[in-house]
């Protein structure tokens, strides 16, 4: 998958190679392979967290392991803590609608604060079919059929083309460790009941 990545980078996002890209971090499999993709790509990156303090604990461990696996990368790490059920409540949203708001608006910050370029996301193939398939039943008009964009201004999504199989391969060929989130195997979300 390494060899397939860097190509594409070089066809699709050659501009990744020059510019300083921040790249957003849950500790799950697909934001940690991507850290890990894009070290031995030789990409100017430094990594951002957000702990949402939505799973007690497990919210606390997922900060440290990406503390952690920022020093195993030799990269920078920032981190955020957020209120997001009060947030939530404050401006009446769904819960992950307000963690959508925070973590967006605070990545924007860092990019204009830290002068980073671009702004990477780790949604795969299967996460652009999740979002098609939930904006067909939402019936949504013509744009939400097309899935998510590889590219949406400063936001750039460089495993759009993989799937979930072969980057979950990747992580066990290279031993590559992440944090499972328990939430995830919750049928409470619309996107969780499509995955399963």
């Amino acid at each position: 998958m390494l060899q397939e990545f860097q190509q594409h980078i070089k066809a699709k996002f050659p501009f990744l190679l020059q510019g300083k890209c921040l790249l957003t971090i849950s500790g799950g499999i697909d934001s940690v392979v991507l850290a890990h993709l894009c070290k031995a790509s030789r990409i100017n990156f430094s990594l951002a967290h957000c702990n949402f303090h939505l799973r007690g604990e497990e919210s606390d461990q997922d900060e440290v392991f990406i503390k952690n696996l920022a020093e195993q990368l030799q990269v920078e790490v920032f981190t955020q803590s957020f209120q997001t059920e009060l947030f939530a409540k404050d401006h009446q949203l769904s819960t992950q609608l307000a963690a959508r708001k925070l973590r967006y608006r605070w990545f924007e910050e860092l990019a204009e604060k830290h002068h980073f370029n671009y702004i990477l996301t780790a949604h795969h193939a299967n996460d652009s079919l999740e979002t098609y398939l939930i904006n067909t039943i939402r019936g949504t008009g013509l744009n939400g059929l097309t899935g998510i964009p590889q590219q949406n201004g400063k936001i750039v999504r460089p495993l759009l083309s993989f799937s979930r199989e072969q980057i979950l391969q990747y992580a066990k060929e290279q031993k590559i460790e992440w944090r499972e989130d328990s939430s995830n195997a919750s049928d409470k979300y619309v996107r969780n009941k499509i995955r399963h």
